[in-house]
């Protein structure tokens, strides 16, 4: 019993070493995935102002409120604005030559801005499509609205459910500002673009790989989450400008919707031991969905209160599920899966900077969480190839162990086939034997006791007595060569039978011909009990020929005609009568030929003279016997 006990704890204590051991992996994976995906996002994306933007930005900034009262800006600009619908924001810029004009530029507001120069209206330089936020706003004032020294500059922004937003206004001579709002630009479009890039790409090679493939469902989920990605990336762009505030941001959250049920769903049928989460993802997407559909039919959409529980819902249900597919796989088989956990790992941290940045928490956010997004497309289509090739490299083990199964199941066919080929020519032999001894008792039996009776009386002349014995003897040498193999092809018994008929015939004084096919030899699929009936008829009409034809030449001919084998046997004798009772030879060869379902035909030789005796054989059975 403490034997038994002490090996339990052994093994107890391997397994707990076992599973630590995982799990120090899993963790140095992580650590390793989160350390270099942030410290690449931060080197291509650092959070650091532009240059000519921190030059040239204002920072007496007042906020004009709905009765009129100034407030000083202090710290991040993000103000709530009671009821009204539009928040002014003041500032005073020092010009010292009003003659080259001045631009003014707004890199982050909400969706709609207008600009107020010394109390005119400046309309804005860019395209339509530019106007909303996210690619900010820029006025070219013309110099005839400015005059030296403080300049009056105001920016109107419309709020966005409930608030204003504007991170800062900047006022430069045109020049350097105009370059520095080009590469700005283009570093914040890029993220966006690059994403609807991408989803599409990988929505598309998902959906392109469900058709022929056996992990249907893990290609739609996928195709689910890049499709959401790809509308994210396009509702980035912003082409909803023209429309309603409510249907924005309705927009907004399904796509965020979108994406997450795809990576949830993916998730959940990446790891072992799913699916089980299709009912709550189905009734949780059905919510969200219907509270964001209905948000967009309001006037006002949806409170910011609720938008933002939304929005934390969504991503904490949505991480809650992909963690416990990342615990269930790794516990199922450890080791295997620390890759694929480390990848997925990013989804729930990258989804936590994105939920800061629409809740305007932190400015590294609004950096990175772009970015953020696109190396999520990129790091999750990684994973998916790379589980696809070992999903194919497992499919390739299967298939290298299904061919030699295959393989060994042949080589017994073939054995087993070989046996039962070897059975059938000792069956078929010891069919042969079995006649035989039926022959020795009735037939040459018979026909020495008949000679005997006839001796002992008397009555027997030697010329009959010779006559009788040379039939036993025939009869005998037949039997004799019918015990021995005549081989298992048509081909070698036909020259076995010509080995041993020709020296017979011609110790007779008998000419022989012998004429043969070349097709015969092609014929190699008749069995061995086919073979040994064919060769059988052929001795038995040769034999029949000696006996009493009183022939001087005998020929032999095989071919092919018509999809049949035609042997014809054939002497130039008194003939044979086939009237009346057949005689025992005639019966046996028409007997054997049944059996090979051939047939004998008995008929007189060409020219009228003779006998001719034809075994026609159909080749289907060369079919049948293989």
């Amino acid at each position: 019993m403490q034997m038994d006990g002490m090996s339990i704890g052994v093994d107890g204590r391997r397994t707990g070493d076992k599973a630590r051991g995982y799990g120090i992996r899993l963790i140095a994976a992580i650590a390793f995935v989160q350390i270099l995906f942030w410290g690449l996002a931060l080197l291509i994306r650092p959070p650091v102002i532009d240059p000519v933007f921190e030059q040239n930005r204002l920072t007496d900034i007042l906020m004009v409120e709905t009765d009129g009262k100034r407030s000083r800006i202090e710290g991040r600009p993000n103000y709530y604005l009671g009821q009204g619908r539009v928040t002014r924001f003041v500032a005073r810029s020092l010009i010292e030559q009003p003659e080259q004009g001045l631009v003014v530029f707004v890199p982050r507001y909400n969706r709609w801005a207008s600009l107020w120069v010394n109390g005119q209206s400046v309309p804005m330089a860019d395209s339509p499509a530019w106007r909303a936020g996210r690619l900010g706003g820029k006025w070219v004032v013309p110099p005839g609205l400015l005059k030296p020294g403080r300049n009056s500059i105001a920016v109107e922004v419309r709020r966005e459910c409930c608030r204003a937003f504007l991170v800062s206004i900047i006022a430069a001579p045109p020049g350097a500002i105009d370059i520095a709002i080009r590469q700005w630009r283009l570093q914040s479009l890029f993220p966006s673009v690059g994403l609807m890039v991408v989803g599409l790409f990988g929505a598309a090679s998902c959906l392109m790989a469900a058709a022929r493939s056996p992990y249907r469902q893990e290609a739609y989920a996928a195709a689910l989450a890049f499709a959401g990605m790809a509308l994210g990336g396009l509702w980035q762009v912003d082409i909803l400008t023209p429309s309603s505030e409510p249907i924005y941001g309705a927009a907004g959250q399904m796509t965020m919707l979108a994406t997450f049920a795809g990576l949830v769903a993916l998730a959940d049928r990446w790891f072992p031991g799913g699916p089980r989460y299709d009912r709550a993802l189905i009734t949780c997407s059905a919510i969200f969905a219907f509270i964001n559909l209905a948000a967009a039919l309001t006037t006002d959409g949806m409170p910011l209160a609720i938008r933002n529980l939304n929005e934390l819902l969504v991503v904490l249900f949505a991480n809650i599920a992909i963690l416990s597919c990342v615990v269930r796989g790794v516990r199922v088989e450890g080791r295997a899966l620390i890759p694929d956990a480390a990848v997925v790992m990013l989804i729930p941290a990258i989804s936590i900077a994105d939920l800061i940045g629409s809740l305007r928490i932190s400015a590294l956010s609004l950096n990175i969480a772009p970015l953020g997004i696109l190396a999520l497309a990129v790091l999750l289509l990684l994973g998916i190839v790379r589980r696809a090739r070992m999903l194919s490299r497992r499919l390739e083990h299967a298939n290298a162990l299904l061919d030699a199964r295959i393989a060994s199941k042949e080589a017994e066919l073939e054995a087993t086939a070989a046996l039962l080929r070897q059975r059938e020519a000792e069956a078929a032999v010891q069919g042969e034997r079995s006649r035989i001894m039926r022959d020795l008792h009735d037939g040459l039996g018979s026909q020495l006791m008949s000679i005997m009776l006839s001796a002992r009386v008397g009555i027997a002349e030697p010329a009959v007595v010779a006559e009788g014995l040379q039939a036993v003897i025939d009869e005998m040498r037949l039997m004799v060569d019918s015990m021995d193999s005549v081989g298992e092809s048509l081909s070698a018994a036909l020259a076995t039978f010509k080995a041993r008929v020709q020296p017979r015939i011609e110790s007779t004084g008998i000419a022989f011909d012998w004429q043969e096919d070349a097709a015969i030899a092609t014929l190699s699929n008749f069995g061995p009990r086919d073979v040994l009936q064919i060769f059988r008829v052929l001795q038995e009409a040769v034999t029949n020929a000696l006996k009493h034809a009183e022939c001087s030449r005998i020929a032999v001919n095989a071919v092919v005609s018509d999809h049949r084998l035609v042997l014809q046997i054939e002497d130039d004798g008194k003939g044979i009568t086939t009237r009346g009772q057949a005689g025992r030879g005639l019966t046996n060869m028409r007997l054997r030929a049944a059996s090979v379902q051939g047939e004998v035909i008995v008929e007189p030789g060409k020219d009228g003279t003779g006998t001719r005796i034809t075994l026609t054989l159909p080749l289907r059975l060369a079919q049948a016997a293989e």
